[in-house]
Parts: C-alpha cells; sequence; structure tokens
C-alpha cells in the first residue's frame, strides 16, 4: 500500500468524485480509478458504492477512513519533523501530564514560551500512568509525580505546593497555615488513591504517625473543591483554587507539604537533548511559579 495512492483515496471521498479528485491531484481519471481498485484488491474490501451516479463509500470505506486519514496525518508530521531535524531546527514536542499540571503547570508555561515555545500538543493521563503512556510513544516527554522506571531518565521540576482549600467562612480560613496533625482531626476531602497529591498526603502522615477520616474521596480536583465550597470540609489539593476558596500551606516539622513534579523522556529519543533543554526551561519557570504561589 502506497502513501500516495491513500492520498488519491481521501481526495476522492473530500471531492465526491474521480472526476474532480483526478484534478486536484493531477493524476488521469482512468488511471485514479484503476488505483483506487487495486487499493481495495490489497486490502481486500470494497470501499466505494458504483454505479449510482457518484462514489459513496461503503460500511467499509467509512471505517477505513480515519485510518487512512491517521497514516497521511503521520506520515506528513514524519516529513515535517525530519525537515526540521535535518535544518538544525527545533521540532514540536508532545506532552504527556496529569490534567492539574497541564492546568496549573504546562498551559502556563507555554503561555511564557511564546512563538518560540516548543510544547505544541499535550495528551492527559492520570498520575500513575503516565510513564507508561510514554513508553508506548504517546508524548515526547512525560511529567509525573514519581521518579520513572530505570529505563528513562529524569529531572525534578520542582516542587508544588499542597494545599489546604475551604470556604471562606470555615474556622480554618484566618490562619496562615494548617498543621498536618490538623488534617487528622478535621473533616477533610482528599482525591483517590491514584492522584499524586493523595500518595504525598498519606506518606506524611504515616511517617507522623497520623490517620484522618475522610469525609470525601473525590476522583476530580474540581469536585474536590466544589464540595469544600459547598461546606463540606477542607479539601486537600495542589490545584490552584476556585469558587472563592482559601489556600494554606499544610505545615510539617521539616517544612510545607509538597508534591514534587518529574519531567521524564527516553534517553534514545532522536530529540532528547532537545527534550532535556525544553525541561530545563520549564524547571526554571516552575521554580519562579510555585515561589510565586508559596
Amino acid at each position: 500500500m502506497e502513501l500516495r495512492v491513500l492520498e488519491y483515496f481521501l481526495s476522492v471521498v473530500d471531492l465526491g468524485s474521480v472526476t474532480a479528485a483526478s484534478q486536484e491531484v493531477h493524476v488521469t481519471q482512468p488511471s485514479l480509478s484503476r488505483q483506487i481498485r487495486q487499493l481495495e484488491r490489497e486490502l481486500g474490501l470494497t470501499l466505494f458504492r458504483r454505479g449510482e451516479g457518484a462514489l459513496r463509500l461503503t460500511p467499509a470505506g467509512r471505517a477505513f477512513l480515519p485510518v487512512a486519514r491517521d497514516l497521511i496525518a503521520r506520515s506528513r508530521l514524519a516529513r515535517d519533523t525530519a525537515r526540521s531535524m535535518a535544518s538544525g531546527a527545533g521540532i514540536p514536542l508532545t506532552v504527556i501530564a496529569p490534567p492539574t499540571t497541564v492546568t496549573d503547570v504546562v498551559a502556563p508555561f507555554v503561555v511564557a514560551s511564546g512563538p518560540a515555545g516548543q510544547i505544541v500538543d499535550v495528551v492527559e493521563a492520570s498520575p500513575h500512568g503516565v510513564y507508561a503512556a510514554l513508553t508506548i510513544g504517546q508524548a515526547d516527554f512525560a511529567i509525573g509525580t514519581r521518579p520513572p522506571g530505570s529505563d528513562l531518565e529524569y529531572t525534578v521540576l520542582g516542587q508544588a505546593p499542597v494545599w489546604a482549600q475551604m470556604a471562606p467562612d470555615h474556622p480554618w480560613a484566618g490562619r496562615e497555615h494548617v498543621d498536618l496533625s490538623d488534617i487528622s482531626t478535621g473533616r477533610v476531602i482528599v482525591m483517590d488513591e491514584l492522584h499524586g497529591v493523595r500518595r504525598v498526603l498519606d506518606e506524611a502522615a504515616a511517617r507522623a504517625g497520623l490517620g484522618y477520616d475522610a469525609a470525601y474521596v473525590a476522583r476530580a480536583p474540581a469536585v474536590a473543591q466544589a464540595l469544600a465550597a459547598a461546606g463540606k470540609g477542607v479539601c486537600i489539593l495542589s490545584d490552584d483554587p476556585r469558587f472563592g476558596l482559601r489556600s494554606l500551606p499544610i505545615r510539617l516539622t521539616d517544612g510545607p507539604l509538597h508534591v514534587t513534579l518529574f519531567g521524564a523522556w527516553d534517553p534514545t529519543h532522536y530529540a532528547a537533548s532537545q527534550i532535556r533543554a525544553c525541561l530545563d526551561d520549564l524547571a526554571g519557570f516552575c521554580r519562579g511559579l510555585f515561589a510565586a504561589v508559596g
């Protein structure tokens, strides 16, 4: 199967006829018809209904259409990437990260990077799944809340503060901070066990010999914040506050509670040096960002 023939197939679909497509791709109509039929033979599928005045996709043709579009898009990306590599220009990068990190860190970094920024796409994944998704090629690098396995290289991007967030009329709202011991006795709203903030909270509580009873366990940070804003408790998150919530740092004996962000990549990636440079820039951005909110 040639990519050129897939492009012919897409032209016929998009333009509605072999005649119009032949003019678009500069191939004679008989030749284009033969190549479409050859594609059908190679696939073992009938892609078009014929004899009705216009070509119409069969169910098999409709099912194959997104596959063809994806193959052509990937081939163009490969071509553009190769050209960028050959010219020495930077390539566009895709990052995979948890939703909170995308919203509060990656998106602001893209804005701050301006037109020359290299991150052009983001894939959201649960914190425990970012590295697995990276290894199967869903992104060029990943941001996680744990160090990755030994098959990946990584750098520390920064330490995002973990907040106790509460409604303005909550008894704790007038404080400067919340002690971890307060969490063990208060009515708290926590994330589920797949969330990085939940893990660092549980680890800190275990080290301090403290426990807590969660009033609610949320799977989405916005829902945890909504519950807190509704007066149902204090949510524990690293997200920026919403709904008018008051955010207070959680104090441990050795400093504030935080979640560490790691940037990871495959050392054999053809753009590994560029990825590392991008992560160095992101680490500098994170230092400023977390210092400002801390």
